[in-house]
């Protein structure tokens, strides 16, 4: 079997890395990640001129790609590029919710592409220990029809300028049931929402969301009320495969780094890479890269089989967080100090390919998942 990229995503693919390697500098990024935002504007705005958000959208709803494959190829492009813009948040999670829902909220999407709203997903809660099911927000029922929000989201990233907040909650069923499971669509500037944001450790910054009594209407409930698990499980199925997909971008970009750091690093006279037990480390690596990329590529190829892709995903997402913790580490060691330097671009790439480890599930959650199934 053929898993070489078509013709087609491989322009794709070019075009974003050639665009990241001559527009995108680290220093610049660096600066946008750790502002109060979390990202450049005039970055984000330059990039969806690219078509970036299109390639990961379905045409139905305006854009031209949406498939597991464009998914992997766009991501891959973004990890090399260690890009903070919102693509993950914005044009997977959110886009994937809001196109199973109703006409305004498809239309959400089509103004996600002329940068008319920014939607968000606010899912992740304390204590979730990684379940896609896990649901503590309460969605109560009012005497008049309407509906009451009221709970707390953490960790979600880019909510500064968000417009739309897409809201798991429950109005049956235990804090961990499939069952009971809705999704509310909210602009942002709805009363009773509270917003509390902090920077993170590989740039960015998160927000936690706290929601008192909020209210909302049976139109704004994407799908059926308490129906709506298999929408997010599928959404964050697909930003796992994003950023897998990312990581390998990562691992790829460290790679050149430390191959071009030991053919240049003269130690006894001679390059550092000439000597047989840092060949050996740098071997298996490369190993341990393909090995990665094989795993992505099987989550890939099965992501539209409703049997066998929750399978694949987890033994992707166990393979990455695994290897990447190893690239990480051996390529800053085989740098020495060098390696953990503000203004070298390795400890920037290394603080990423960790923290994706703990992003849907760590390697513990997955291999547990991926043994049960």
């Amino acid at each position: 079997m053929d898993f070489k990229p078509s013709p087609e995503r491989q322009i794709l693919f070019d075009t974003l890395k050639k665009y990241f390697e001559n527009e995108y500098s680290l220093s610049d990024r660096n600066i946008a990640a750790h502002s109060d935002l979390g990202y450049s504007k005039k970055a984000w705005e330059a990039m969806r001129d690219l078509g970036i958000l299109e390639s990961l959208i379905d045409p139905e709803l305006d854009g031209f790609g949406g498939t597991a494959l464009d998914i992997s190829t766009v991501f891959e492009a973004l990890g090399r590029g260690l890009v903070v813009e919102p693509f993950l948040e914005v044009g997977i999670l959110a886009a994937k919710v809001l196109s199973k829902g109703n006409d305004v909220q498809k239309s959400l999407v089509k103004k996600i592409l002329k940068n008319e709203c920014l939607p968000i997903l606010a899912h992740s809660e304390t204590d979730t220990e990684y379940s896609k099911s896990f649901v503590e927000t309460k969605l109560s029922v009012e005497a008049d029809g309407s509906y009451k929000i009221s709970g707390a989201k953490r960790m979600l990233k880019h909510v500064t300028e968000a417009t739309h907040f897409l809201v798991t909650c429950r109005n049956t069923g235990d804090a961990s049931s499939e069952e009971g499971i809705s999704i509310a669509c909210i602009p942002t500037d709805r009363e009773g929402i509270k917003i509390d944001s902090f920077a993170t450790i590989d740039g960015g910054r998160v927000s936690d969301l706290t929601f008192t009594n909020v209210s909302i209407s049976s139109e704004e409930l994407v799908g059926e009320l308490g129906m709506s698990y298999s929408i997010v499980s599928h959404a964050i199925d697909t930003g796992i495969l994003a950023i897998c997909s990312e990581a390998l971008g990562i691992m790829e970009r460290i790679k050149e780094l430390t191959l071009e750091y030991l053919k240049t690093r003269k130690q006894f006279g001679v390059p550092i890479g000439k000597f047989q037990a840092i060949q050996h480390r740098m071997a298996q690596l490369l190993v341990e890269i393909e090995q990665a990329r094989s795993s992505v590529i099987n989550a890939t190829i099965y992501f539209d089989d409703e049997t066998e892709r929750e399978k694949t995903i987890s033994a992707a997402k166990f393979s990455i967080g695994k290897i990447g913790t190893l690239v990480a580490e051996e390529s800053i060691q085989l740098h020495g100090g060098m390696g953990m330097t503000w203004e070298y671009d390795l400890g920037h790439y290394a603080k990423r390919l960790v923290l994706i480890d703990h992003e849907f599930g760590d390697e513990d959650f997955h291999l547990q998942k991926y043994i049960s199934l």
